[in-house]
């Protein structure tokens, strides 16, 4: 093994360590206080609005994208329980950590792992008055796309979906990551937009859940153009999977 493979194996194992990861979420948390502090983020009807649809629907699900989730903790840390689901991928990990430091708790699992039970605690937080939030896009992508389960949660539950999203003034945009990654500066003018409450019926059929994804995708994806329009940030859009890219360069081999 060369030096230089050496160093990237060395450096891949540090990423790993319960240490690495606790410092790193850490981090985002300092980061993330010190952006909400000093930015003019203008959300005070959107807060209202918010903790009013929880309080009369006794819970509900948060659902934000992946690149759009680093700030929302600090918007929403002062409302009632709420609780996260996070992947058991190191990203998750250091999330959890960044979490914990805004009393938001976390429920293990994702889309392709420990995706039944992590299934089974949402509908029962659900059923018990918590908020659920979901970055519907993590923690691999598609980017900006939204996973049928969400709609599934409402629908078993009948709590409200409601999605937000934010930009802000010369942010920085991590292109060559999958989610498109929005990193704002301090002491920056930000929007925070959020969608409309949506309400699946519990006999919806298959095609009315679908109708219902792609329209609660579509509106989440609009406010995000709007906000960075805004904001004067570069757009981003939805993006095919890092994992399908991963897939055909295992079979290029």
């Amino acid at each position: 093994m060369t030096i230089k493979k050496r160093i990237k194996h060395w450096i891949k194992w540090l990423g790993r360590t319960k240490a690495v990861i606790w410092l790193i979420g850490e981090l985002a948390f300092i980061y993330s206080w010190l952006v909400g502090k000093t930015g003019k983020f203008e959300l005070y009807d959107q807060q209202q609005a918010f903790e009013k649809l929880m309080d009369d629907n006794n819970g509900g699900i948060f659902v934000a994208w992946h690149g759009r989730a680093l700030m929302l903790p600090f918007f929403w840390r002062n409302t009632r329980p709420m609780k996260a689901l996070v992947s058991p991928h190191n990203d998750g990990r250091i999330i959890a950590q960044l979490l914990k430091n805004y009393n938001i708790m976390t429920i293990d699992g994702s889309s392709d792992r420990q995706a039944s039970k992590a299934a089974l605690d949402i509908v029962k937080e659900l059923n018990q008055g918590t908020i659920v939030s979901l970055i519907s896009d993590g923690p691999r992508g598609p980017r900006m796309r939204l996973n049928k389960s969400v709609i599934y949660f409402a629908q078993k539950t009948g709590k409200p979906i409601v999605g937000y999203t934010y930009s802000s003034e010369n942010a920085l945009v991590l292109t060559k990551a999958w989610d498109a990654m929005l990193l704002p500066k301090l002491f920056k003018k930000a929007v925070v937009l959020g969608t409309k409450p949506m309400f699946v019926p519990a006999d919806a059929s298959e095609e009315e859940m679908e109708r219902l994804r792609k329209q609660f995708e579509d509106e989440l994806n609009a406010l995000t153009y709007e906000v960075d329009k805004r904001c004067g940030v570069q757009q981003v859009l939805p993006e095919d999977t890092v994992r399908a890219k991963r897939h055909l360069h295992r079979h290029r081999h």
